[in-house]
């Protein structure tokens, strides 16, 4: 393997424990906030929950990508986009 294609390798694997780390701390503060009103909102509301559910996935998503870019970019490791 050449030089570049390692480091890419690295940073890549870098960038992926970053990402599930902080996914799991996501997962742990959702659970911990947000657990029983989601809960309760399923038991009264499949729908209203069902659209609660798909914004919290999109919030979830954009947060973590723009995250994750920053720290990434604050390391200063190279991304091949």
């Amino acid at each position: 393997m050449k030089g570049s294609t390692k480091r890419l390798l690295r940073n890549f694997l870098l960038e992926m424990v970053l990402y599930g780390i902080l996914l799991a701390i996501y997962f742990i503060t959702v659970l911990q906030y947000l657990g029983e009103p989601l809960h309760n909102l399923f038991r009264l509301n499949p729908i209203v929950y069902a659209g609660a559910s798909l914004l919290l996935i999109v919030a979830q998503s954009v947060l973590l990508e723009r995250l994750t870019a920053y720290l990434v970019r604050w390391i200063g490791l190279e991304r091949l986009e």
